[in-house]
């Protein structure tokens, strides 16, 4: 068994939970510090963390810092959200943490917060089953909010909307002295969720809907519905909302929250939930009470095989990225075809130039994605391409492997990129990654030009500089074969393995 600790600095407030870790109970919550903090509406209000704030901060961080002293905890973690990152003295709030406390603070993009909160909600059990038929997992955050919708067991979407608690706690106040305030912010809050429903619920009516947020759980505890996995009916949680709006409102407040301030930012919380399920009418609600925390745990766990995951996350990047590609059109047939052939010369390569499972997976998504761009521009597909990819969340990759993705994917055409016009994003190392599954993307591609597939059989070994790539085919390869020579001379000055074809006819 380990102890664990995560503390999360959030956008409204600053967390830190103690967890042990064992393969008997998996990851069980000890203890947990909870701390009001402002930094999202600095952020929005002045566009800097202000001094109280940060002193607050820094205060808040010394005592939780001791807390992990005092459990002896086997490793611990302290991650901020991209909140954070928004201020103009982020660097400066950072080189303060670490002057005064010696901590270092990791700061999350969208992509990685995201990404931990589901890893937390797909530990339970039933989760697989939850989303085997229509799903939508709804993680609102004080910035932002984060919607994935899931359609027999696979993602469909991933879509970030910017409209978080904190957003309508600002509208709230600035509409205070009329009477209908909460009615012209639920309009507003409408307006905005009915872009992502009219292009992907139309008339779907999901089975769940998944509310991601500690607040919204704390509250649903301490009222009369109770259930086994905290999923209750439509009619059941329409009833939770009635006696919030009314004057049990505050009564619940002081009996949820551990922290006076926190009361402001539940109404938010509430008119967003609240016209979301409206909006959705879903069977059942879940609300899980799962949060980042809960997620930098079980990363933590997986990472160290403390614990093995109950849910495959490679195929949710999979499946969101077959999603992206056949809602931009691509040739379906092709993009399988590239996908089968590049994973034989990567395995061929692999043990030789240290390639990991991980680039195996980002290798399958750059052969996904590589002719989005088309839809929108055959001239300019590259350039729409990156754009593309840039702007579709893909649940499971990192902000940095979404980039390194879309930069291989819009090379396939074209000079590669030099180390210079990367180095702000990427290391050398990662440079090299870059450009040696862009060798293999085009080795492959040249291979399918014609797009119709005309290889019946590949069979791909390496022997000492050469990489020989058997083949099996009834049509002409000219075409193929007058493209693969340039493709094989880039290939080779990545891999210093000359790629060579032999041609059997049947």
């Amino acid at each position: 068994m380990k102890t664990f600790a995560s503390v999360y600095i959030g956008s409204y407030a600053i967390v830190c939970k103690v967890y042990e870790i064992s393969k008997e109970k998996k990851v069980k919550e000890i203890d947990c510090l909870r701390t009001w903090c402002g930094i999202s509406k600095d952020t929005m209000d002045s566009g800097v963390i202000s001094k109280e704030s940060l002193n607050k901060l820094l205060s808040s961080l010394k005592d939780m810092k001791q807390t992990i002293a005092t459990y002896k905890c086997d490793s611990y973690r302290i991650y901020a959200g991209y909140t954070l990152q928004m201020a103009e003295n982020t660097e400066f709030v950072l080189d303060q943490i670490k002057l005064h406390l010696d901590l270092d603070v990791h700061i999350l993009t969208n992509s990685e917060q995201r990404f931990f909160s589901y890893l937390a909600l797909s530990s339970a059990t039933d989760f697989d089953e939850i989303i085997s038929d229509c799903a939508l997992l709804v993680d609102i955050g004080g910035a932002s909010i984060q919607v994935t919708l899931f359609e027999e067991g696979e993602i469909i979407t991933t879509e970030h909307l910017l409209l978080g608690a904190t957003k309508i706690q600002e509208l709230l106040s600035h509409l205070k002295d009329k009477k209908d305030s909460n009615t012209i912010v639920s309009e507003i809050i409408k307006k905005e969720i009915s872009s992502f429903t009219n292009i992907y619920l139309k008339n779907k009516k999901p089975d769940y809907l998944i509310l991601l947020n500690d607040q919204i759980h704390n509250v649903a505890n301490k009222l009369p519905v109770k259930s086994s996995n905290h999923i209750i009916s439509n009619e059941e949680y329409a009833t939770v909302m009635d006696k919030l709006k009314k004057k049990q409102l505050y009564t619940v407040i002081s009996e949820s929250f551990e922290y006076d301030t926190q009361d402001e930012m539940l109404m938010p919380f509430i008119l967003l939930y609240q016209n979301i399920i409206e909006m959705v009418t879903p069977e059942k609600i879940m609300i899980p009470g799962v949060s980042v925390s809960e997620g930098i745990a079980y990363n933590f766990a997986y990472k160290e095989k403390l614990l093995k995951a109950n849910h495959n996350f490679d195929e949710d990047v999979l499946s969101a990225s077959w999603a992206i590609a056949r809602r931009y059109d691509s040739y379906i047939p092709h993009l399988k075809a590239l996908e089968t052939m590049s994973m034989e010369i990567f395995d061929a390569v692999k043990k030789l130039h240290h390639l990991t499972a991980r680039d195996r997976l980002l290798m399958q998504v750059v052969c996904i994605l590589h002719d989005c761009g088309k839809y929108i521009s055959i001239s300019d597909a590259p350039q729409c391409t990156f754009t593309i990819i840039m702007t579709s969340e893909i649940l499971g990759l990192t902000h940095k492997e979404r980039l390194l993705v879309a930069y291989i994917a819009s090379s396939n055409r074209g000079k590669a990129k030099t180390y210079e016009e990367m180095a702000f994003d990427f290391t050398r190392d990662e440079y090299m990654k870059y450009l040696k599954l862009l060798a293999i993307l085009r080795v492959a591609n040249a291979m399918d030009r014609s797009h119709k597939q005309k290889f019946k059989k590949i069979h791909i070994s390496l022997k000492d500089n050469t990489l020989s790539i058997g083949i099996e085919v009834k049509d002409s390869i000219e075409l193929e074969k007058g493209l693969f020579e340039t493709k094989a001379d880039f290939f080779e000055d990545v891999f210093a393995i000359r790629p060579v074809i032999h041609e059997k006819r049947r």
